[in-house]
């Protein structure tokens, strides 16, 4: 028998077939379109004739916590964490005695994440592995990598300032990654001497090797099954409990319409400017809230509260 798991990421597309001692794995950039790309690889030889399926992740039915649990049971050797480095997000799955105690997530931009990274090397017009090349010889430079809209631009007026190279920038990109990934480690509040790496980005040996600089004493192991594993972890609990004979993907999210604005303009009200005041003799109160995409201030006068 043959039994299929698939997991449905934010960049990617990742199948994987058991048939008694063989696996068959691929991971495939969906492009926004992933049924379509999913369908394109069930085709394929080596898939065609899967008879059970099941699916994590995005428009999946099974937890993409359960299927790495699952896939853990198979690996050897103790690992105090695990870190999953994907399109999206990062995640660190926290363990002990081989199981998952604890799921750690940022809540950053998506500044930090991989497909930024795709992104940011897309406007550059480089491919993926020259990018990854390059990051070796640059050097960390400045970037406001909290914010994605701050650290785009940021990283534009760089290369047209001269004041960085390509190299620069995907090296900092790296190295803001592998911090947001540490930040998450340490969250455990404990040595973690092994954590296995898995997700697409596990294929960026640039990151990898950014992980391993940053933390000499912690020993990060990149599996053969690593980039694909909780499609990996799927495919065993279909083969542990085969019920699904066809895909089961959950309904997609829609979005509806509304009429145009410019139907309600007679409920809207312009409130005209306040006439601009001379300043007051007496002291001023600055008031900043300074935000991930903008920067408000005001000026308070005590003694009137006019503003």
């Amino acid at each position: 028998m043959s039994y299929v798991g698939v997991n449905i990421g934010a960049l990617t597309v990742k199948v994987v077939a058991l048939r008694d001692d063989v696996r068959n794995a691929t991971v495939l950039a969906h492009q926004g379109r992933p049924l379509e790309i999913l369908k394109e690889v069930l085709a394929r030889p080596e898939f065609a004739d899967a008879e059970y399926f099941g699916v994590s992740g995005q428009l999946g039915h099974i937890s993409e916590v359960a299927a790495v649990q699952r896939a853990l049971r198979e690996v050897d050797g103790t690992f105090d964490a695990g870190a999953s480095l994907g399109g999206e997000s990062f995640l660190v799955y926290l363990l002990m005695d081989g199981r998952i105690t604890n799921v750690v997530s940022h809540n950053k931009c998506a500044a930090g994440s991989g497909e930024f990274f795709v992104q940011q090397i897309g406007r550059m017009g480089l491919g993926m592995e020259e990018a990854i090349q390059r990051s070796f010889s640059g050097k960390v430079v400045p970037l406001a990598s909290r914010c994605s809209v701050h650290c785009k631009s940021d990283i534009t007026h760089k290369l047209n300032r001269n004041e960085a190279t390509p190299e620069d920038i995907l090296h900092t990109l790296h190295d803001s990654m592998s911090n947001k990934v540490i930040a998450l480690l340490e969250k455990g509040a404990r040595q973690l001497k092994r954590v296995l790496l898995i997700g697409g980005v596990t294929r960026n040996d640039a990151m990898v090797a950014a992980l391993r600089a940053k933390l000499p004493a912690t020993e990060f192991v990149v599996r053969t099954e690593s980039p694909w594993f909780e499609a990996w972890g799927t495919a065993l609990l279909v083969r542990d409990s085969p019920t699904e004979r066809s895909l089961k993907i959950a309904a997609q999210p829609s979005l509806g319409r509304l009429p145009p604005l410019h139907l309600y303009g007679e409920r809207v009200q312009m409130i005209a400017a306040p006439p601009r005041q001379a300043p007051p003799a007496g002291p001023l109160v600055l008031g900043v809230d300074a935000g991930s995409t903008t920067t408000k201030a005001i000026l308070l006068d005590p003694s009137t509260q006019g503003v």
